[in-house]
């Protein structure tokens, strides 16, 4: 594989990488550290840095996250025939799903209600659920901490379905996002399917076209300055979550990652975005009990009180959480991943056939 071509698989894995450990710094940082700023005696600042930075970064995580998703499911979108990649593309997706929508139940739930006997969310998720009715019903909903697997599974099954009417499909797709933006779409699952369809789309059609506005031409000016003045457009209106910053933060975050991969070895950050969905499925057990654990002892013993302990949490606790959640989930995938362990990061038909996708 000559460099070029290397350069451009890297870039994808770079943004894949650095999409998921921000969701697991969503995850550390809200609700659970931003619970704690108000039993901060020190180190109000960097706290109140994180959790603007989590804020800020919110256009960017998950739409990203979808473009490249959508990018690449392309060719089995549009050039490969529904035996090819049913299995692998929606079978295996609703698959996981389910599996780790109950093991997640069982583990957060269990470590909610039986060990530190707090929540680290008052969120609506299937993770606390008290009973198999509720359980899945919210599944269904997509009110899940696995929620993407069950988006990118229905965001596949929808683009395959209708690729041959691509514009009724994006109309549609644009209406929902605006629904969710405005927060008229009730519950945050079907919000979330709602709001990030149309970055699927956008990476399933017209993943070429994104990229080339992506690079330093001076004839992407025009359309950059459109998007930009559009985004301003819409925050002054209130929409903080539009379709047009979105956009441009994809684009950023394109020629970022491409910069990157040009100037810099990104092997460690590679290797987490070709091994995203160990962390996906696995992190949200970690922080439950890592980061409720951390919280009732820090609170327990009044080590807030301390202005030096406080300022090492405020200025600590995201990254490190992050660090050791995303560890131990690559850790117990490696312990996991054998035999029939296997089966529990892929459809085990899966493992016995060899698919083209």
């Amino acid at each position: 594989m000559n460099d070029k071509k290397s350069q451009e698989i890297q870039w994808v894995n770079t943004l894949k990488g650095g999409c998921i450990l921000l969701v697991v710094l969503y995850h550390v940082v809200l609700p659970g550290f931003e619970g704690t700023l108000k039993h901060l005696t020190a180190g109000g600042l960097p706290a109140h840095l994180w959790v603007a930075f989590n804020t800020v970064l919110s256009p960017l995580r998950m739409p990203a996250f979808f473009f490249v998703s959508g990018m690449l499911a392309a060719r089995a979108i549009n050039d490969k025939p529904w035996q090819k990649v049913f299995t692998s593309r929606v079978t295996n997706l609703f698959y996981l799903y389910i599996l780790w929508g109950v093991i997640q139940w069982f583990s957060i739930y269990g470590i909610s209600s039986e060990i530190t006997h707090h929540r680290i969310s008052s969120n609506i998720n299937s993770s606390y659920a008290e009973s198999p009715q509720e359980f899945i019903s919210l599944m269904l909903l997509a009110m899940s901490s696995s929620w993407y697997l069950y988006a990118l599974g229905l965001f596949f099954l929808f683009a395959k379905l209708f690729r041959k009417q691509r514009l009724p499909l994006v109309i549609v797709a644009v209406l929902l996002n605006y629904l969710a933006v405005e927060k008229i779409i009730p519950g945050w699952g079907p919000e979330s399917l709602s709001q990030y369809f149309i970055y699927f789309i956008m990476g399933s059609f017209w993943s070429a076209q994104v990229i080339h506005l992506s690079e330093w031409h001076k004839n992407n000016l025009l359309p950059w300055l459109g998007l930009a003045l559009l985004s301003v457009v819409h925050l002054l209106l209130g929409l903080q979550k539009n379709l047009f910053l979105c956009t441009l933060a994809i684009l950023f975050c394109i020629a970022l990652c491409r910069t990157l991969n040009n100037h810099f070895r990104m092997t460690w950050m590679n290797w987490i975005g070709k091994n995203t969905l160990q962390i996906y499925v696995l992190h949200r057990i970690f922080i439950e009990y890592f980061g409720m654990t951390a919280i009732l002892f820090a609170l327990d013993h009044h080590l807030f009180d301390s202005a030096l302990f406080s300022i090492l949490w405020a200025a600590g606790f995201p990254v490190g959480m992050v660090a050791l959640c995303s560890l131990c989930s690559i850790a117990v995938w490696k312990l996991l991943n054998k035999g029939l362990g296997k089966s529990l990061f892929i459809y085990p038909r899966l493992l016995r056939m060899k698919f083209d996708v």
